[in-house]
């Protein structure tokens, strides 16, 4: 297929006020005031943060073929443009408006991508895309009390016993590691998701690669997110922030967030298609416990730091006061294809009080950018 590539002079003229409101730490890489047009046929197409990227096969004039990235917007704004995780398929012919990468590659950043079918996909956000005609829910739940779990929280382990006094002058015993062993060395624990053949074969490739000191499968080295129900474990700390429609955690852990709907809503057919490491959680009081059910969570991300799981996933929670400022979570986690039996753990949150009710901004990838070479 014919590679149409040339400069619209009057395209960029016209895309120029767009492409300013559109502004990302990544523009700098792009020739922003230059608009190029490819046609080609996608390759592979990347729904993934902080950029989704479109790979083309584009034919050049000599009849050579070069593979064009073209970066877009990330996906929770192009979902709001019309996109989706499935939007393209390798093998079709697309046209695409990008600017070009300032050092000359075949890489550029999207302003617009036409389909064969005739469907134009923008780059700018309808944030009322999704608005319909519905009841105002806001609010239902304001003549119920109900419990106040606002504050943040640490990990906490009622009745464990205190450490040992040690007389003043017996100096420290040297340490014997540095944290836990995680790495899969050990095998798995009786109160590990026992998972089927077909994940522990996978879990097992992940052990083994990790020992090696890789870290190809290790999702917090790599600044994503702990995922669901991993990250309530709250090893940082949490703040909850509540509403009577919506509860947020917030763990300081890799500045991870769950918001969890208690409107009434449910799960639509994008967002189940739309899978996350938080997932899509919706909730509703029973008396004085909240019960929450989380699905869509994508498969990159593991039950417990290192099990994996299949797309069925979903995750149970029981969330409730055992005593005053303490909160328990009882978490069961079913997956029909990845597990043997449901799995089931139970994590406990003290509420802390001033000045220990602070929070401090992890940025993970500070330490990408910084770390020494």
């Amino acid at each position: 297929m014919g590679k149409r590539i040339r400069t619209v002079a009057l395209l960029s003229v016209l895309m120029a006020p767009c492409l300013k409101v559109i502004a990302h730490h990544s523009n700098s890489s792009y020739q922003v005031d230059e608009i190029i047009s490819l046609t080609g046929t996608v390759t592979e197409w990347q729904w993934v943060n902080p950029h989704t990227w479109l790979i083309l096969a584009v034919e050049d004039e000599d009849g050579s073929v070069t593979e064009w990235a073209v970066e877009g917007r990330a996906p929770g704004i192009l979902r709001r443009a019309g996109w989706h995780p499935t939007v393209f398929e390798a093998g079709e012919e697309v046209q695409v408006y990008a600017s070009p990468s300032k050092d000359g590659s075949a890489v550029g950043i999207i302003a617009r991508v036409t389909k064969a079918d005739g469907t134009v996909l923008g780059n700018q956000p309808d944030f009322d895309i999704e608005a319909v005609a519905v009841t105002d829910r806001r609010g239902v739940s304001a003549a119920r009390e109900v419990p106040d779990f606002s504050g943040v929280y640490f990990p906490y382990a009622p009745g464990a016993a205190a450490a040992p006094a040690r007389p003043s002058n017996q100096p420290l015993p040297p340490p014997t590691r540095t944290g836990p062993t995680s790495d899969g060395s050990l095998g798995r624990r009786p109160t590990d998701p026992q998972l089927t053949p077909e994940y522990l074969a996978q879990w097992e490739v992940i052990a083994e690669s990790r020992m090696g000191g890789s870290y190809e499968h290790d999702n917090i080295a790599n600044c994503l997110p702990p995922g669901m129900p991993a990250m309530m474990g709250m090893a940082y700390g949490m703040e909850i922030m509540q509403t009577d429609d919506k509860i947020t955690f917030f763990s300081e852990h890799q500045d991870a967030l769950r918001r969890v709907y208690l409107d009434g809503r449910e799960p639509t057919e994008a967002v189940l298609a739309d899978a996350t490491y938080a997932g899509y959680s919706t909730g509703r009081w029973e008396g004085d416990t909240l019960v929450v059910e989380t699905v869509a969570l994508t498969t990159k991300s593991f039950i417990d730091g290192s099990s994996p799981h299949s797309d069925q996933m979903t995750v149970h929670e029981r969330i409730r006061f055992i005593e005053p400022d303490v909160l328990e979570d009882r978490i069961t986690v079913n997956d029909p294809i990845a597990l043997e039996e449901p799995w089931q753990v139970t994590r406990t949150y003290r509420r802390a009080t001033y000045p220990n009710d602070e929070l401090r901004e992890f940025a993970c990838a500070e330490g990408l950018r910084d770390r020494p070479h």
